[in-house]
Protein backbone atom coordinates (compact mmCIF):
# COMPACT_ATOMS: atom_id res chain seq x y z
CA UNK A 1 0.00 0.00 0.00
CA UNK A 2 1.32 3.29 -1.06
CA UNK A 3 1.38 6.54 1.45
CA UNK A 4 -0.37 9.89 0.10
CA UNK A 5 2.85 12.43 0.13
CA UNK A 6 1.12 15.32 -1.51
CA UNK A 7 -0.35 16.49 1.79
CA UNK A 8 0.93 20.17 2.91
CA UNK A 9 3.84 19.24 5.40
CA UNK A 10 4.14 20.89 8.99
CA UNK A 11 6.95 23.58 9.18
CA UNK A 12 9.63 23.32 10.62
CA UNK A 13 12.01 24.12 12.94
CA UNK A 14 13.99 26.68 10.86
CA UNK A 15 10.59 28.12 9.23
CA UNK A 16 8.56 28.28 13.20
CA UNK A 17 12.26 29.78 14.44
CA UNK A 18 11.46 32.73 11.86
CA UNK A 19 7.98 33.50 12.22
CA UNK A 20 8.99 33.88 15.81
CA UNK A 21 11.55 36.05 15.08
CA UNK A 22 9.24 38.47 12.15
CA UNK A 23 6.56 38.48 15.07
CA UNK A 24 8.70 39.63 17.46
CA UNK A 25 10.41 41.91 14.87
CA UNK A 26 6.86 43.70 14.82
CA UNK A 27 6.37 43.86 18.28
CA UNK A 28 9.11 45.89 18.35
CA UNK A 29 8.50 48.13 15.85
CA UNK A 30 5.09 48.27 17.62
CA UNK A 31 6.67 49.32 20.93
CA UNK A 32 9.38 51.64 19.59
CA UNK A 33 6.28 53.49 17.91
CA UNK A 34 4.30 53.75 21.11
CA UNK A 35 7.59 54.81 23.66
CA UNK A 36 8.48 57.50 20.58
CA UNK A 37 4.33 59.03 20.86
CA UNK A 38 4.47 58.55 24.83
CA UNK A 39 7.64 60.66 24.66
CA UNK A 40 6.36 63.30 22.27
CA UNK A 41 2.94 63.42 24.70
CA UNK A 42 5.12 64.00 27.67
CA UNK A 43 7.53 66.28 27.30
CA UNK A 44 8.12 70.08 25.10
CA UNK A 45 8.65 69.18 21.88
CA UNK A 46 12.53 70.60 21.64
CA UNK A 47 13.31 68.24 24.91
CA UNK A 48 11.21 65.27 23.35
CA UNK A 49 12.72 65.53 20.18
CA UNK A 50 16.17 65.12 21.37
CA UNK A 51 15.76 61.54 22.98
CA UNK A 52 13.64 60.43 19.92
CA UNK A 53 16.84 61.44 17.56
CA UNK A 54 18.76 59.48 19.57
CA UNK A 55 16.47 56.31 19.56
CA UNK A 56 15.98 56.92 16.42
CA UNK A 57 19.74 56.34 15.82
CA UNK A 58 19.95 53.01 17.72
CA UNK A 59 17.03 51.93 15.93
CA UNK A 60 18.23 52.00 12.39
CA UNK A 61 21.91 52.06 13.56
CA UNK A 62 22.83 55.35 12.63
CA UNK A 63 26.38 56.81 13.61
CA UNK A 64 25.06 60.69 12.99
CA UNK A 65 21.32 61.83 12.92
CA UNK A 66 20.08 65.15 12.69
CA UNK A 67 16.59 66.69 12.57
CA UNK A 68 15.68 70.44 11.71
CA UNK A 69 12.47 72.36 12.10
CA UNK A 70 11.41 76.05 12.03
CA UNK A 71 12.01 77.47 15.70
CA UNK A 72 8.44 77.76 17.30
CA UNK A 73 9.55 81.41 18.01
CA UNK A 74 11.60 83.16 15.77
CA UNK A 75 12.88 83.17 12.42
CA UNK A 76 16.47 81.51 12.59
CA UNK A 77 15.89 76.90 12.03
CA UNK A 78 16.48 74.60 14.76
CA UNK A 79 18.60 72.13 14.46
CA UNK A 80 19.01 68.87 16.73
CA UNK A 81 21.68 66.14 16.36
CA UNK A 82 23.20 62.95 17.63
CA UNK A 83 26.57 61.60 17.21
CA UNK A 84 29.14 62.06 14.63
CA UNK A 85 29.43 60.91 11.05
CA UNK A 86 32.19 58.26 11.70
CA UNK A 87 33.77 57.96 8.16
CA UNK A 88 32.51 61.01 6.23
CA UNK A 89 34.36 60.07 3.06
CA UNK A 90 31.88 56.43 2.69
CA UNK A 91 29.10 57.20 4.96
CA UNK A 92 25.29 57.21 3.16
CA UNK A 93 22.36 58.32 3.82
CA UNK A 94 20.00 55.32 5.50
CA UNK A 95 16.70 57.56 5.97
CA UNK A 96 15.38 60.92 5.35
CA UNK A 97 12.44 62.24 5.71
CA UNK A 98 9.85 63.22 2.49
CA UNK A 99 9.93 66.50 1.41
CA UNK A 100 6.80 68.79 2.02
CA UNK A 101 6.88 67.96 5.85
CA UNK A 102 8.15 71.00 8.03
CA UNK A 103 10.95 68.42 9.76
CA UNK A 104 13.89 67.38 8.07
CA UNK A 105 15.20 64.11 9.62
CA UNK A 106 18.26 62.62 8.54
CA UNK A 107 19.88 59.21 9.54
CA UNK A 108 23.27 58.47 8.59
CA UNK A 109 25.79 55.47 8.61
CA UNK A 110 27.72 53.13 7.04
CA UNK A 111 26.00 51.27 4.22
CA UNK A 112 27.62 48.13 5.19
CA UNK A 113 25.82 48.39 8.68
CA UNK A 114 22.81 46.36 9.35
CA UNK A 115 20.78 46.03 5.87
CA UNK A 116 17.22 48.00 6.78
CA UNK A 117 14.87 46.24 5.48
CA UNK A 118 11.33 47.73 3.93
CA UNK A 119 9.52 47.24 8.04
CA UNK A 120 12.21 49.00 9.15
CA UNK A 121 12.01 51.97 7.00
CA UNK A 122 8.14 52.06 7.10
CA UNK A 123 8.85 52.49 11.45
CA UNK A 124 10.74 55.61 10.31
CA UNK A 125 8.42 56.62 7.95
CA UNK A 126 5.57 56.41 11.21
CA UNK A 127 7.72 57.70 13.47
CA UNK A 128 9.26 60.66 11.26
CA UNK A 129 5.28 61.43 11.27
CA UNK A 130 4.53 61.23 14.37
CA UNK A 131 7.56 64.27 14.98
CA UNK A 132 5.83 66.43 12.17
CA UNK A 133 2.61 66.08 13.96
CA UNK A 134 3.97 66.69 17.35
CA UNK A 135 5.89 69.77 15.90
CA UNK A 136 2.54 71.29 14.11
CA UNK A 137 0.67 70.90 17.62
CA UNK A 138 3.54 72.42 19.50
CA UNK A 139 3.31 75.14 16.61
CA UNK A 140 -0.49 75.50 16.86
CA UNK A 141 -0.39 75.95 20.50
CA UNK A 142 2.14 78.90 20.48
CA UNK A 143 0.42 80.36 18.02
CA UNK A 144 -2.88 80.42 19.89
CA UNK A 145 -1.13 81.32 22.43
CA UNK A 146 0.53 84.31 21.23
CA UNK A 147 -3.31 85.85 19.46
CA UNK A 148 -4.68 84.46 22.61
CA UNK A 149 -1.63 87.56 24.54
CA UNK A 150 -2.60 90.04 21.80
CA UNK A 151 -6.23 89.77 22.27
CA UNK A 152 -5.87 90.42 26.17
CA UNK A 153 -3.73 92.96 25.60
CA UNK A 154 -6.37 94.12 23.17
CA UNK A 155 -8.74 94.10 25.37
CA UNK A 156 -6.29 95.82 28.15
CA UNK A 157 -5.83 98.60 25.77
CA UNK A 158 -9.83 99.24 24.44
CA UNK A 159 -10.47 99.19 28.43
CA UNK A 160 -8.37 101.48 28.90
CA UNK A 161 -9.39 103.68 26.50
CA UNK A 162 -13.10 103.26 27.56
CA UNK A 163 -12.08 104.54 30.78
CA UNK A 164 -10.32 107.69 29.60
CA UNK A 165 -13.31 108.22 27.43
CA UNK A 166 -15.74 108.17 30.55
CA UNK A 167 -13.74 110.21 31.94
CA UNK A 168 -13.34 112.93 29.75
CA UNK A 169 -17.29 113.17 29.34
CA UNK A 170 -17.37 113.15 33.64
CA UNK A 171 -15.05 115.69 33.28
CA UNK A 172 -16.62 117.65 30.22
CA UNK A 173 -19.63 117.37 32.60
CA UNK A 174 -17.99 118.75 35.57
CA UNK A 175 -17.03 121.86 33.65
CA UNK A 176 -20.61 122.15 32.82
CA UNK A 177 -21.83 121.83 35.77
CA UNK A 178 -19.75 124.64 37.15
CA UNK A 179 -20.30 126.65 34.19
CA UNK A 180 -23.45 126.64 35.20
CA UNK A 181 -23.03 126.93 39.14
CA UNK A 182 -21.17 130.17 38.68
CA UNK A 183 -22.71 131.94 35.72
CA UNK A 184 -26.53 131.31 35.08
CA UNK A 185 -27.43 129.84 38.52
CA UNK A 186 -26.19 132.68 39.65
CA UNK A 187 -27.93 135.20 37.53
CA UNK A 188 -30.88 132.89 37.34
CA UNK A 189 -30.90 133.53 41.88
CA UNK A 190 -29.97 137.58 41.59
CA UNK A 191 -33.20 138.04 39.38
CA UNK A 192 -35.21 136.34 41.67
CA UNK A 193 -34.05 138.05 44.55
CA UNK A 194 -34.30 141.55 42.87
CA UNK A 195 -37.75 140.73 41.62
CA UNK A 196 -39.14 139.17 45.02
CA UNK A 197 -37.23 142.76 46.66
CA UNK A 198 -38.79 144.50 43.79
CA UNK A 199 -42.27 142.82 44.59
CA UNK A 200 -42.04 144.01 48.41
CA UNK A 201 -41.10 147.55 47.79
CA UNK A 202 -43.87 148.34 45.39
CA UNK A 203 -46.45 147.32 47.71
CA UNK A 204 -50.06 145.37 46.82
CA UNK A 205 -52.13 147.87 45.69
CA UNK A 206 -49.40 148.46 42.18
CA UNK A 207 -50.75 147.53 38.94
CA UNK A 208 -47.62 145.36 38.13
CA UNK A 209 -47.63 143.20 41.16
CA UNK A 210 -49.13 140.19 40.06
CA UNK A 211 -46.74 140.68 36.91
CA UNK A 212 -43.82 140.60 38.70
CA UNK A 213 -45.20 138.03 41.43
CA UNK A 214 -45.48 135.64 38.19
CA UNK A 215 -42.17 136.60 37.35
CA UNK A 216 -40.39 135.66 40.48
CA UNK A 217 -42.23 132.22 40.69
CA UNK A 218 -41.03 131.65 37.33
CA UNK A 219 -37.44 133.07 38.52
CA UNK A 220 -37.29 130.65 41.46
CA UNK A 221 -38.28 127.32 39.13
CA UNK A 222 -35.21 128.64 36.65
CA UNK A 223 -33.15 128.26 40.07
CA UNK A 224 -34.74 125.25 40.92
CA UNK A 225 -34.08 123.50 37.39
CA UNK A 226 -30.75 125.34 36.73
CA UNK A 227 -29.55 123.19 40.45
CA UNK A 228 -31.46 120.22 39.15
CA UNK A 229 -29.76 119.88 36.11
CA UNK A 230 -26.27 120.77 37.44
CA UNK A 231 -26.89 117.70 40.40
CA UNK A 232 -27.80 115.76 37.54
CA UNK A 233 -24.53 116.62 35.45
CA UNK A 234 -22.16 115.29 38.74
CA UNK A 235 -24.20 114.18 41.22
CA UNK A 236 -21.74 114.93 44.40
CA UNK A 237 -22.93 111.33 45.92
CA UNK A 238 -21.23 109.51 42.55
CA UNK A 239 -17.83 110.18 43.72
CA UNK A 240 -17.77 110.15 47.27
CA UNK A 241 -20.22 107.26 48.18
CA UNK A 242 -20.56 105.06 44.99
CA UNK A 243 -23.79 104.10 42.27
CA UNK A 244 -26.21 102.64 44.88
CA UNK A 245 -25.40 106.20 47.08
CA UNK A 246 -26.06 108.34 44.40
CA UNK A 247 -28.97 106.10 42.75
CA UNK A 248 -30.82 106.67 46.54
CA UNK A 249 -30.14 109.95 46.33
CA UNK A 250 -31.67 110.69 43.57
CA UNK A 251 -35.15 108.39 43.50
CA UNK A 252 -35.50 110.03 47.53
CA UNK A 253 -35.85 113.30 45.55
CA UNK A 254 -38.96 112.12 42.98
CA UNK A 255 -42.13 112.95 44.23
CA UNK A 256 -45.61 111.52 42.89
CA UNK A 257 -44.67 108.11 42.35
CA UNK A 258 -44.14 105.22 44.97
CA UNK A 259 -40.64 104.08 44.91
CA UNK A 260 -39.26 101.07 45.31
CA UNK A 261 -35.54 100.62 45.88
CA UNK A 262 -33.50 97.72 45.59
CA UNK A 263 -29.84 98.60 45.67
CA UNK A 264 -26.87 96.05 46.72
CA UNK A 265 -24.54 98.04 48.45
CA UNK A 266 -22.04 96.06 46.80
CA UNK A 267 -22.37 98.04 43.80
CA UNK A 268 -20.54 101.16 45.65
CA UNK A 269 -17.31 99.25 44.99
CA UNK A 270 -17.66 99.00 41.34
CA UNK A 271 -14.95 99.99 38.83
CA UNK A 272 -15.79 103.88 38.69
CA UNK A 273 -16.22 103.57 34.89
CA UNK A 274 -19.09 100.83 35.16
CA UNK A 275 -21.00 102.81 38.46
CA UNK A 276 -20.80 106.51 36.41
CA UNK A 277 -22.28 104.32 33.11
CA UNK A 278 -24.74 102.44 34.96
CA UNK A 279 -25.89 105.45 37.17
CA UNK A 280 -26.25 106.98 33.48
CA UNK A 281 -28.23 104.43 32.22
CA UNK A 282 -30.78 104.31 35.26
CA UNK A 283 -30.96 108.44 35.17
CA UNK A 284 -32.61 108.39 31.38
CA UNK A 285 -34.51 105.36 32.44
CA UNK A 286 -35.62 107.13 35.22
CA UNK A 287 -36.72 110.47 33.39
CA UNK A 288 -37.89 108.66 30.88
CA UNK A 289 -40.59 107.23 33.35
CA UNK A 290 -41.11 110.80 35.50
CA UNK A 291 -41.47 112.44 31.88
CA UNK A 292 -43.17 109.95 29.50
CA UNK A 293 -44.28 106.64 31.18
CA UNK A 294 -47.63 108.38 33.25
CA UNK A 295 -46.48 105.91 35.76
CA UNK A 296 -47.82 105.41 39.40
CA UNK A 297 -45.19 102.88 40.47
CA UNK A 298 -41.50 102.52 39.71
CA UNK A 299 -38.70 99.76 40.95
CA UNK A 300 -35.29 100.09 40.85
CA UNK A 301 -32.76 97.49 41.17
CA UNK A 302 -29.21 97.24 40.92
CA UNK A 303 -26.69 94.16 42.03
CA UNK A 304 -24.15 91.95 40.24
CA UNK A 305 -24.59 88.24 39.62
CA UNK A 306 -22.29 85.07 40.52
CA UNK A 307 -20.91 85.05 37.13
CA UNK A 308 -19.07 89.05 37.19
CA UNK A 309 -21.95 91.28 35.63
CA UNK A 310 -23.53 94.29 36.86
CA UNK A 311 -27.40 94.47 36.63
CA UNK A 312 -29.84 96.86 36.39
CA UNK A 313 -33.56 96.79 36.00
CA UNK A 314 -35.82 100.08 35.73
CA UNK A 315 -39.68 98.74 35.88
CA UNK A 316 -42.53 101.04 35.84
CA UNK A 317 -46.49 100.79 35.55
CA UNK A 318 -46.79 103.31 32.83
CA UNK A 319 -48.09 103.12 29.76
CA UNK A 320 -45.68 100.93 28.47
CA UNK A 321 -42.52 100.87 25.70
CA UNK A 322 -45.14 101.48 22.34
CA UNK A 323 -45.76 105.35 23.58
CA UNK A 324 -42.13 105.95 22.66
CA UNK A 325 -42.76 105.46 19.18
CA UNK A 326 -44.98 108.68 18.71
CA UNK A 327 -43.63 111.65 17.19
CA UNK A 328 -43.98 113.76 20.34
CA UNK A 329 -41.93 111.02 22.20
CA UNK A 330 -38.71 111.03 19.84
CA UNK A 331 -36.68 112.71 23.29
CA UNK A 332 -37.47 109.14 24.60
CA UNK A 333 -36.00 107.27 21.51
CA UNK A 334 -32.74 109.20 21.68
CA UNK A 335 -32.63 108.49 25.10
CA UNK A 336 -32.39 105.19 24.55
CA UNK A 337 -29.94 105.53 21.70
CA UNK A 338 -28.04 107.04 24.59
CA UNK A 339 -27.91 103.88 26.95
CA UNK A 340 -27.30 101.77 24.26
CA UNK A 341 -24.19 103.43 23.55
CA UNK A 342 -23.07 103.83 26.84
CA UNK A 343 -23.24 100.27 27.77
CA UNK A 344 -21.47 99.22 24.58
CA UNK A 345 -18.56 101.19 26.25
CA UNK A 346 -18.35 98.09 28.50
CA UNK A 347 -19.04 95.24 25.86
CA UNK A 348 -23.01 95.55 28.19
CA UNK A 349 -26.28 95.35 26.79
CA UNK A 350 -29.81 96.84 27.40
CA UNK A 351 -33.46 95.48 27.13
CA UNK A 352 -36.16 97.46 26.46
CA UNK A 353 -39.65 95.45 27.05
CA UNK A 354 -43.35 95.90 27.76
CA UNK A 355 -44.12 94.36 31.03
CA UNK A 356 -46.44 91.41 31.53
CA UNK A 357 -48.83 93.50 33.06
CA UNK A 358 -48.38 96.87 31.26
CA UNK A 359 -45.43 99.47 31.98
CA UNK A 360 -41.62 99.18 30.73
CA UNK A 361 -39.13 96.94 31.73
CA UNK A 362 -35.47 97.61 31.35
CA UNK A 363 -32.74 95.37 32.19
CA UNK A 364 -29.18 96.15 31.42
CA UNK A 365 -26.10 93.84 31.95
CA UNK A 366 -22.68 94.58 31.21
CA UNK A 367 -19.63 92.61 32.31
CA UNK A 368 -17.17 93.79 35.28
CA UNK A 369 -14.00 91.97 34.02
CA UNK A 370 -13.54 94.52 31.08
CA UNK A 371 -13.38 96.89 33.52
CA UNK A 372 -10.06 98.67 34.36
CA UNK A 373 -9.46 100.93 37.70
CA UNK A 374 -6.47 102.65 36.05
CA UNK A 375 -8.17 106.62 36.22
Amino acid sequence: MEHDTSTTHSPGVAELRALYRAAEARAARLRFIIEVQNLLDAAAFETAAQEVLSRLADFAGASYARLGFPQLQGTAPMQLTVGKSTNPGHDGILFASQAGSNLRLMLIGSPGGRAMDPDDRETLEVVAGQLDDAYNLNRQAAENQALLGDLQRQRSELAALVAQLIQAQEQERQRVALDLHDGSAQLAAGLSYRLQDLAARIGEAHVLKPEIDQLAALARHSVADLRAAIADLRPPELDDLGVAAALRTRLDAIDGLEVIADLDAASDRWPTSTGIIFYRVAQEAITNVIKHAEASRLVVRLFEDGKGEAHLEVIDDGKGIGELRHPQMRGGQLGIVGMRERLALLGGRIEIEAGSSGGTHVRAAAPLAQETTSE
